[in-house]
This record gives structure tokens, C-alpha cells and sequence, in this order.
């Protein structure tokens, strides 16, 4: 009963942002990172159309005990993300094409997103909380 309580679809979708979140801002440190290094290419991870992919498709059916009950959809499996480098002709002579100014604001475009979404779960886990308590 209780894990279906934390396996909901939002749930689910939460948990999926949250990873992808992580993998960007392990990304973004990377190419950070390096900077100086000579024909690196800069690295970007993308997860919002594999993550609104996955809710749009109504992967999995929310069980019901009667038939007249409606059903929805929701998440199931991972929700990959990829990992690509940019196809931009660097202006840098060596060949590096990272912009700090680029990963500084995608850093802190990441990190609000993360805050945001962890701070949605904590309101959301404080009210399952308060409905448990009675």
C-alpha cells in the first residue's frame, strides 16, 4: 500500500526530472571543468522530450475496482537521457567549443529546477505526511 503511495505517475516523473537534472548539472561540471582542454567539445544532456514522451504515451494503467473507474497514464521503465556534444564550428583556435557563460547560466538554470522540483516533493510528501498522522 505504501509503495504505491510514492509510485504514482507524477511521482514517477519527478523522479525521472530529477536524474536528468543530475546528469545535466554532472555534465555542465565536466565541461566546465575542461575549459582549457584542447579540442574538447562541450557536452549537453537532453531528458524533457524522452520525459514528456514517456508521460504523453500512457505507459502504464492505474489499477481500478470497478470498471466505470477511469484509467491513466504514467511513467514506467527509466526515462533515458542523452548525452551529445554541440555541432558548432568553435571560434577558439584550439578547437574547444565550451562558452563559460553558456554553462554558468545552464548551471544555474539547472540548479532552480532542482530546487524547485524537490521543494513541489517536500510539499507533496508533507501532506501525504499529515493525511497518514489523521
Amino acid at each position: 500500500m505504501l509503495s504505491s503511495i510514492f509510485d504514482t505517475a507524477s511521482m514517477q516523473a519527478a523522479r525521472a526530472a530529477l536524474g536528468g537534472l543530475t546528469r545535466r548539472q554532472e555534465a555542465v561540471s565536466g565541461n566546465v571543468a575542461n575549459i582549457d582542454t584542447v579540442g574538447y567539445q562541450r557536452r549537453v544532456v537532453n531528458f524533457e522530450d524522452a520525459l514528456q514522451a514517456r508521460m504523453d504515451t500512457g505507459a502504464s494503467e492505474l489499477r481500478t475496482s470497478d470498471p466505470r473507474h477511469l484509467t491513466g497514464g504514467g511513467l514506467t521503465g527509466n526515462t533515458q537521457s542523452s548525452i551529445e556534444t554541440r555541432d558548432v564550428v568553435s571560434t577558439r583556435n584550439d578547437m574547444n567549443n565550451v562558452s563559460i557563460d553558456e554553462e554558468m547560466s545552464l548551471m544555474v538554470e539547472t540548479q532552480l529546477r532542482y530546487q524547485a522540483l524537490t521543494q513541489s516533493l517536500g510539499r507533496r510528501i508533507g501532506t501525504l505526511r499529515t493525511v497518514i498522522r489523521g
